[in-house]
């Protein structure tokens, strides 16, 4: 009842999401048994037993065209996930393949499908974000103008793309971050924190890329952050991370329903006791008065059975709202 009470001092709605258009297919990036164990203050590997387990038999499922979020406290391993996906960090035990590619037996065609940014991106500040882009294009062997014309394009930076870097916003920056890493157009896009440090406008900005990558060109986008409503909004699915391995994978779906069945249904009418009574007679349902409002631990109850209920027994109903669980709520759940 301790959980009950505290959950009703501050009930509030889930704000569904905008609807996409993902249809999950076979899986194509493949993530299976994946331990990563770290020495302290050191990067060469140990025996798992007396260092520091990044990934613990790690596995995970992620389909084509499907945006998928990483969340987890610091230490959960979403960045050595991320590492190890990009090849920047080779894992102890365990396989990741990409579409039927081996990141070890198939290292260089893996890689050709995937782009990446990770952490915040880096750029010479005193050259336009234009000379940025053909420098590392040449890096890469070059790319037609019009190749670099149209990413430009993409990401929103036409108007700024001849100004020094040095004076773009952390989003402007962003944005030439995901830019080089798009260059060779990449199945799989995978950023870490994209849109920490951001100002709403400039979150916005990273969204409304992600969006456009998935929806106009079918590229698959796998990203970490700590902002939960991001998170909430954009995904597909979310993979709850908690010390290196994944305890949970919700659908967007999932996530507005709430964790569980539970949600707390608030009632404001003229005789909460005797409705709380009448419902925990009736249903079996915890029930909770303050004031004149009534708190109802909801499960798998009709609420339209409730409110009927409380009518024909002439009870005069104020009010009537379900309010369900956020990420926020689900997050710190699932990962405690």
């Amino acid at each position: 009842m301790e959980e009950f009470s505290e959950s009703v001092k501050n009930p509030s709605a889930l704000i569904s999401p905008e609807t996409f258009a993902y249809a999950p297919g076979t899986s194509y990036l493949s993530i299976k048994g994946v331990t990563k164990v770290f020495r302290k203050g050191f990067s060469h590997l140990i025996k798992k037993g007396d260092g520091i387990i990044a990934l613990d038999n790690f596995s995970l499922e992620i389909g084509k065209g499907e945006i998928f979020g990483i969340l987890g406290p610091n230490g959960a391993g979403k960045s050595t996930l991320i590492k190890v996906i990009t090849g920047l960090v080779v894992p102890d035990e365990g396989s990741v393949t990409l579409e039927g590619l081996d990141f070890r037996r198939d290292k260089e065609k893996f890689m050709e499908k995937i782009g990446a940014q990770i952490e915040t991106p880096v750029f010479f500040n005193k050259k336009s974000g234009l000379w940025n882009l053909e420098y590392l294009a040449a890096l890469q062997g070059g790319l037609p103008d019009q190749r670099i014309k149209d990413i430009v394009e993409l990401v929103g930076l036409s108007e700024r793309i001849k100004s020094r870097v040095g004076t773009y916003s952390m989003g402007m920056r962003q944005r030439l971050g995901i830019a080089q890493a798009i260059m060779h157009k990449p199945e799989l896009l995978v950023l870490d924190e994209p849109i920490n440090g951001l100002d709403p406008d400039g979150i916005a900005e990273v969204r409304d890329l992600i969006r456009r990558l998935r929806d106009e060109y079918g590229t698959t986008v796998l990203f970490s952050s700590h902002i939960l409503g991001e998170m909430q909004t954009l995904c597909d699915r979310v993979a709850f991370l908690s010390k290196g391995r994944p305890v949970a994978v919700k659908t967007r779906e999932e996530i507005e329903k709430g964790v569980g069945e539970t949600a707390i249904l608030s009632v404001i009418c003229d005789e909460p006791n005797r409705a709380a009574a009448l419902i925990t007679d009736t249903f079996g349902l915890r029930t909770k008065v303050q004031g004149a409002t009534l708190y109802v631990e909801v499960k798998s109850v009709n609420t339209a059975d409730i409110n009927k209920a409380l009518i024909e027994s002439g009870i005069s109903v104020v009010s009537f709202n379900v309010n369900k669980r956020t990420l926020e709520e689900m997050y710190k759940e699932l990962t405690k």
